[in-house]
């Protein structure tokens, strides 16, 4: 008799990037026999302990996480690494520093990587344990690939019905442009250094300028594309903890832009006549969807700019050339070099697994299942551990809700969940 499979925790942190593909990767689970809890992050890490154990899914492998990780091991549960934000980095380095905790990294018994970059870096990690690593891919992927691409169909032409042709401009300039006023990183940065240049590094004062020098290019941007092309639609999508309102002042003179951000971004990314973007994920997404995209390039660093998205992207470095690919792109007389056809393929398959054959969400459930089975003769917890850890659950979500209750809580990101 087959054992009952345990539960499979899949936390959602930001709904239009990560709900579809969550859904996805649950339904196989359940076909394996997994029961899967699929929801916001926040909601699942303030219910820990009414849930059942189960293994959980990670959605990235920050220190910031070390509290919820630590309880969830107390109370049973058993982590699964992974990291949503794994694959889009200026260098490893960097990637390492700001993404990679040195204390988290060392809870999942089993992580699962997007590619075969993804699994070198995770084991060059100072912290890494030796616990196994299985190049699987995203099922973020998944819902890119040909097979699946009917199901963004309906969307796809909603959009398209509703906006007519239209140039997508995607945007991530969130530590720059918060939505809430001088929170976002690159500017609390700014402000400091012009108090007190000592009081920030080198290397932090120049990421900052160089994201408020791009910041403001993309607008001039903007602008210039809406006044170049009326009787398109320009359609400016920003980073969901952007702020709508500094992009609509920007552009408050063309008549043809709108500010957006709604629903998962493939079916806007089908839509488009093109896209235009820099260091942003939309830059490989458009490159696996076969979407005209573009990476406006006015500045680039070898420090700060972000290699995969802009290296498999059409690229311009002045307005003058990007209105010459928007020319193409939109006529539909642009044609790729195939030389750098073939360099771009070799370029993602080092970063994307499971593009082609078995798909990511199948790998994964495959990988879960052996773990799973894994687990039989492995206990858990132990009481006098799981009653510490359903204490202080207990204790911080009661403080969570009261703070809540009373707009303190500084960590609630459900605005970015919705």
């Amino acid at each position: 008799m087959t054992k009952p499979r345990r539960r499979l925790i899949l936390p959602v942190e930001v709904f239009n990037r990560e709900f579809d593909a969550k859904v996805l990767l649950a339904c196989f689970a359940a076909e394996r026999g997994f029961s899967v809890i699929v929801g916001s992050k926040r909601e699942i890490h303030l219910k820990m302990d009414l849930l059942p154990q189960s293994i959980y899914l990670a959605i990235n492998l920050s220190d910031r996480n070390i509290v919820v990780d630590t309880l969830l091991n107390k109370l049973g549960h058993r982590i699964a690494g992974g990291d949503e934000e794994s694959i889009v980095y200026s260098s490893p380095e960097v990637y390492i520093k700001e993404k990679l905790g040195a204390e988290v990294f060392k809870k999942p018994e089993i992580f699962l990587a997007w590619g075969p970059e993804n699994q070198r870096i995770w084991e060059t990690h100072s912290e890494y344990q030796g616990a196994p690593i299985h190049i699987t891919g995203n099922p973020r992927v998944d819902l890119l690939r040909p097979e699946l691409r009917p199901f963004w169909e309906g969307q796809t032409q909603e959009l398209r019905n509703h906006y007519g042709p239209f140039i997508l401009i995607n945007t991530n300039y969130d530590r720059i442009n918060n939505h809430r006023p001088g929170k976002g990183e690159d500017q609390q940065i700014l402000n400091a250094a012009q108090a007190d240049p000592s009081a920030v590094s080198e290397y932090d004062l120049a990421l900052a300028t160089y994201h408020r020098d791009l910041f403001q290019n993309f607008q001039t941007m903007a602008s210039t594309i809406a006044h170049s092309y009326p009787d398109y639609t320009i359609v400016i999508r920003p980073h969901p903890s952007e702020s709508k309102e500094t992009w609509e002042e920007a552009t408050a003179a063309c008549s043809n832009v709108q500010v957006v951000f709604e629903g998962n971004i493939v079916p806007w990314l089908l839509a488009a006549q093109v896209v235009i973007h820099n260091s942003c994920t939309t830059g490989l997404e458009s490159y696996i969807l076969g979407v005209p995209v573009i990476a406006f390039r006015p500045l680039t660093s070898d420090r700060f700019d972000r290699k995969l998205p802009n290296s498999l992207s059409q690229q311009a470095f002045n307005l003058h050339e990007l209105q010459t690919l928007v020319d193409a792109s939109v006529k539909g007389s642009y044609k790729p070099d195939p030389s750098i056809s073939t360099t771009q393929k070799n370029l993602i398959q080092q970063y994307i697994a499971s593009l082609e054959g078995s798909f990511a969400s199948e790998k994964m459930v495959d990988v879960l299942g052996e773990f799973d089975n894994s687990l039989v003769d492995k206990p858990a917890t132990n009481l006098p551990t799981y009653l510490t850890g359903k204490t202080e659950a207990v204790w911080r979500r009661i403080k969570r809700q009261y703070n809540a209750s009373f707009h303190m809580d500084k960590n609630n990101r459900q605005e970015r969940y919705q």
